[in-house]
């Protein structure tokens, strides 16, 4: 009877070492981060090898959730995380299971190799677990859901980019080609208007008052206009700072600083119309008819009315369709002509351009050359002050590598200012104030490529390049290509382009 009891205890012993071993295997081997919490919210060693990647450190003993959370979460996520625990504790005492998926997304900034902070997103998952000498406790799992995420917005962006496009198309076909096209030329002048006011110095409450009362009518009338056309997302953009501004007429004194939340407003309704615009030029069909007259087609004998096609505002072409050089050259001279500045295009080797990527290049370079003479090129005063050549050179080249495609485009203006981006990207809330100045100044610029970033300076401040250029990041991406980007602030901005010579499969 004793030796049964004694062989009893040591297979009782063997079969706790084997389940200690696979546990540690496991815990190894798991490149999920996995680890167990107790009901006092500490973490029990052993961790998995994937908590200790995730949070880019090895120690873990005697540490507790709310200690390993604290130096990367924000203090409000640290509140939320508190308060959860409090609510495991409890859930402890009354043997209560706790409420699944809690931390859904949690935003953590943790420092990358170079030592500076990047963003990621994790989801924490608890589930009750059976733990020797402990009367309650959790199996924790940590995902990384940075890269969902990412995708998820990019898949919103398509969305609205797909909806933004049905809505000018309609638009064209309700209203024709020609009052579409004023209608772009004048909220274009309107939108140049409301910078003007807002611009404008003002010291005491009613300067403040009359800056945005007359900035409210016109973004009233964009709203307006744009309901017309049906562009959903302008004119949900255009509602959102005229609501802003309604709240200003209420309160019974204003200050500089009261109108300083409007720019994030105005920033919405700026991006929402140069995506309305870069749609627009890309969209544009080759030749223009008068949308009143429209000639029958026969199809055995019974007409058909051919279906209208338009030309918007400078992007027409002046050459044999088909011509991508002379597409991109109309429509630097109108966007030039617009902004009042003398531009010229220099391109080479748009010949090289494979079928596949036509289409790619086309929306790549509208934007870029948008983005430049609206931004980047100074006006000629300004220019002349530089001891720069009164016009503005943009310059655009392909060149045919070992399968590949390279499209180099560079502007002589006055370049990037790494500073402007990162206060740019702090008040638009895309990053803290810390994190952006640790970034190097050729990180910082890389900003520009989010989808949430929109220079909110004025024209006349170094460094200001508009929204749109996450279009021109995700045309390339699709593509399956890359893009790299510097900037000399002053000279110069140049972008690199790489796009494979097959095209991308699915």
């Amino acid at each position: 009877m004793f030796i049964t009891v004694k062989r009893h205890e040591r297979e009782k012993r063997a079969l706790a070492g084997i389940r200690t071993r696979l546990m540690d295997a496991l815990l190894k081997s798991a490149d999920q981060g996995l680890f167990l919490l107790d009901g006092k919210g500490r973490i029990i060693p052993p961790v998995s090898r994937g908590l200790a990647t995730l949070f880019r450190r090895e120690d873990f003993d005697n540490l507790t959730l709310e200690k390993l959370l604290a130096p990367v979460v924000s203090a409000k996520t640290l509140t939320v995380v508190r308060s959860h625990l409090a609510g495991l504790a409890a859930a402890a005492a009354i043997e209560a299971p706790p409420a699944p998926h809690v931390f859904e997304r949690i935003e953590v900034r943790l420092p990358n190799d170079a030592g500076v902070l990047t963003t990621a997103h994790y989801a924490f998952d608890f589930e009750p677990a059976d733990f020797a000498n402990e009367p309650r406790a959790w199996l924790v799992r940590v995902t990384d859901i940075t890269r969902r995420l990412q995708t998820l917005r990019e898949v919103e962006d398509l969305r609205h980019t797909v909806q933004t496009q049905g809505d000018i198309l309609r638009g064209i076909l309700h209203m024709g080609g020609a009052r579409f096209g004023a209608f772009l030329t004048q909220t274009d002048t309107s939108m140049q208007s409301i910078a003007a006011v807002l611009k404008k110095s003002a010291r005491a409450d009613e300067a403040f008052r009359g800056k945005a009362e007359e900035t409210l009518e016109t973004v009233d009338r964009i709203r307006r206009e744009a309901a017309v056309y049906k562009l959903t997302a302008l004119e949900n953009a255009a509602r959102g700072l005229t609501d802003a501004l309604h709240d200003l007429r209420k309160r019974d004194a204003l200050s500089a600083a009261d109108l300083l939340p409007l720019a994030v407003k105005l920033d919405d309704l700026s991006r929402q119309f140069a995506l309305v615009k870069s749609l627009s030029a890309a969209a544009a069909p080759a030749r223009e008819v008068d949308d009143a007259r429209q000639s029958p087609v026969t199809d055995g004998g019974t007409q058909i009315m051919a279906a209208p096609s338009f030309a918007l505002p400078g992007i027409e072409r002046t050459s044999p369709a088909g011509s991508l050089q002379n597409t991109l050259q109309a429509l630097t001279e109108h966007i030039a002509e617009e902004n009042h500045k003398p531009v010229r295009l220099e391109s080479s080797g748009l010949d090289l351009v494979p079928s596949h990527h036509q289409a790619t290049v086309k929306n790549v370079a509208i934007q870029l050359i948008r983005n430049a003479v609206m931004h980047g090129i100074e006006t000629p005063e300004l220019r002349a002050a530089a001891g720069k050549a009164p016009h503005g050179t943009l310059r655009l080249e392909v060149t045919a590598r070992e399968k590949a495609i390279e499209i180099l485009f560079e502007d002589d203006g006055r370049g990037l200012d790494p500073e402007l981006v990162r206060s740019t990207a702090v008040l638009l809330g895309m990053l803290s104030s810390e994190d952006a100045a640790r970034l190097h100044d050729r990180e910082a610029i890389k900003l520009i490529f989010k989808s949430r970033f929109t220079t909110l300076a004025s024209d006349s401040s170094p460094g200001s390049h508009g929204s749109g250029m996450s279009l021109v990041r995700r045309h390339v991406y699709d593509a399956g290509g890359k893009i790299g980007l510097a900037s000399l602030p002053g000279h110069e901005t140049r972008f690199k382009i790489t796009l494979p010579d097959a095209p991308v499969t699915a």
